[in-house]
């Protein structure tokens, strides 16, 4: 898979492709208070393949880490994305998805 697969296929989801500290980076902005998310592999890297790991990545207005879930693939994100009904509920989605990866590896 291309690079340019991965990125076609994020486009398609609403995130961009911007410069983060001097690295390539999948943003999307998240709500009207100045939330954002980016994805990455496990490396903090643009992912390679559509069929790895992720990681979804919150960050509040002031660019500070909230929180962080890991999915199977980017596959997983687009079909939470597109069955959620607003961003606040893909977010307690993700955290709920977040939570049951905490308490498997308890």
């Amino acid at each position: 898979m291309t690079h340019d697969t991965v990125l076609a296929f994020y486009d398609e989801l609403g995130f961009e492709l911007i410069d983060f500290d001097g690295y390539d980076t999948l943003f999307i902005e998240l709500l009207d208070d100045g939330s954002y998310a980016t994805v990455s592999d496990d490396d903090g890297h643009i992912p390679e393949s559509l069929n790895t790991d992720i990681v979804f990545n919150v960050y509040d207005d002031n660019d500070s880490f909230q929180w962080s879930v890991t999915l199977h693939d980017s596959h997983q994100l687009q079909e939470l994305m597109i069955s959620a009904e607003s961003i606040d509920h893909l977010l307690c989605t993700l955290q709920n998805i977040r939570q049951e990866n905490i308490e498997e590896f308890q």
